[in-house]
């Protein structure tokens, strides 16, 4: 496990050395070429995923990578296939984690990140995004034994949660303000943290609640377990590029508007929300709420934060 200040120098570094790249014009790797003409050159598009992010992202029984934010990448990929006249182009994954997939954009090493990004103000300093294709809430996993119903239970508590995710400024405010004494732990990847409570190494999993709920419908013995605690925040979900590319963003912009403007985001949305998701995991039985489906009424990139 990394502690908290470890993994947030880790990220400053990221943050830092890609604002540096941007702002002196030589990145990581040469920027002369542009994500449209890339894709020319390769016949291929890069979409970067961070596996085991059900129903967003993840690796289906047939070892294919599938999800939500996945399908709608396809589509994208789709409409970059038709518009730029590559027939032959192939869709190709790079698998990250919750750090590298910034890098990977910076880099050109993928044209897309296609899971769970969360659209925010510092996030914007390095990356783009789309249109918002889901607003979860913030909330955590517990023991139902645990005696945890709402933050104010955290009072002396560890609480775990994967790096670099915008859940540690979260529960840093509200250990502040509250005077809880929270102990955080970071760690790499989403399954870490969900065995960290269930090994008894921390009491709660602060997450999104549309992760969260993952683990209540394939996790063993999910029935000990349950989601808790009034909304903490709003995080809109936004399909990532690398930032300084207009041209490309103007054209994925388009595509997600195409895919909203002909209906096909709800039936996706309701393929991997309202439907059984395979043979072994039944359906999360969450119907489009209110905030998705208004804001697709207008798809815009901008999101209501500072």
């Amino acid at each position: 496990m990394m502690t908290r200040y470890a993994s947030q120098a880790t990220t400053r570094w990221i943050i830092n050395a890609i604002l540096l790249s941007l702002c002196i014009g030589l990145p990581m790797q040469a920027r002369s070429e542009g994500t449209l003409e890339k894709i020319r050159r390769t016949n291929a598009v890069v979409i970067a995923y961070l596996n085991g992010t059900t129903p967003f992202a993840f690796l289906g029984d047939d070892k294919q990578v599938t999800g939500y934010t996945i399908e709608l990448c396809r589509n994208i990929a789709e409409g970059l296939r038709k518009e730029l006249k590559l027939p032959r182009m192939q869709v190709q994954f790079l698998e990250v984690d919750t750090v590298t997939r910034f890098i990977a954009l910076d880099q050109g090493k993928a044209d897309l990140e296609c899971s769970t990004s969360t659209n925010n103000a510092e996030r914007r300093k390095i990356a783009a995004f789309t249109v918002p294709h889901f607003f979860a809430a913030v909330r955590m996993l517990v023991k139902k034994d645990s005696g945890i119903r709402n933050w104010e239970d955290l009072r002396d508590r560890t609480v775990v949660v994967p790096r670099n995710t915008p859940m540690v400024k979260l529960l840093e405010q509200r250990s502040k303000i509250r005077s809880l004494n929270i102990r955080i732990v970071e760690v790499a990847y989403n399954g870490d943290a969900f065995d960290s409570v269930e090994k008894g190494k921390a009491d709660a999993f602060v997450m999104e609640d549309v992760l969260l709920r993952r683990y209540l419908l394939s996790a063993p013995q999910a029935e000990n377990y349950q989601v808790v605690g009034e909304a903490l925040s709003l995080e809109p979900y936004g399909i990532m590029m690398r930032k300084g590319d207009p041209e490309f963003k103007r054209f994925v912009d388009l595509q997600m508007v195409r895919i909203v403007r002909s209906g096909e985001i709800y039936r996706i949305y309701d393929r991997w929300f309202v439907q059984p998701i395979s043979a072994k995991v039944p359906s999360m039985n969450m119907p489009m709420g209110f905030i998705l489906r208004d804001t697709l009424r207008y798809p815009t990139d901008k999101v209501g934060d500072d």
